[in-house]
């Protein structure tokens, strides 16, 4: 058995009011902390197939432009893990807050 621990620090109290587009059927919690951290106990079993998951989704990151086979260190497939999943949460966020195109008008056909 080991533990994950993921941790958040050094960021300022959350603003008075929400930015756009906060969800209207959740309350912002105005400041409020994001700092904390969160410890999971995880079984060798299950780090060995987070491994292989990881190994597997983050592949081309991982081998990069080096010739096969690559050897990388267990904690590089952590920290492969964690960059991307900062990489796709930021995407997804400036997606989020990105307007959507305006339709076009409505065809008239005479």
């Amino acid at each position: 058995m080991g533990t994950v621990t993921i941790t958040s620090a050094g960021f300022a109290a959350l603003p008075a009011t929400a930015p756009s587009p906060w969800p209207t059927n959740l309350v912002w919690p105005a400041s409020g902390s994001v700092n904390g951290s969160k410890a999971y106990t995880i079984s060798d079993a299950d780090i060995q197939q987070m491994l292989s998951w990881i190994a597997k989704e983050y592949n081309a990151s991982l081998v990069g432009t080096s010739p096969p086979p690559v050897t990388v260190a267990a904690v590089g497939y952590f920290l492969a893990w964690l960059q991307g999943f900062m990489q796709n949460t930021t995407h997804l966020v400036q997606t989020h807050m990105t307007p959507g195109p305006a339709p076009p008008p409505p065809i008239s056909i005479s």
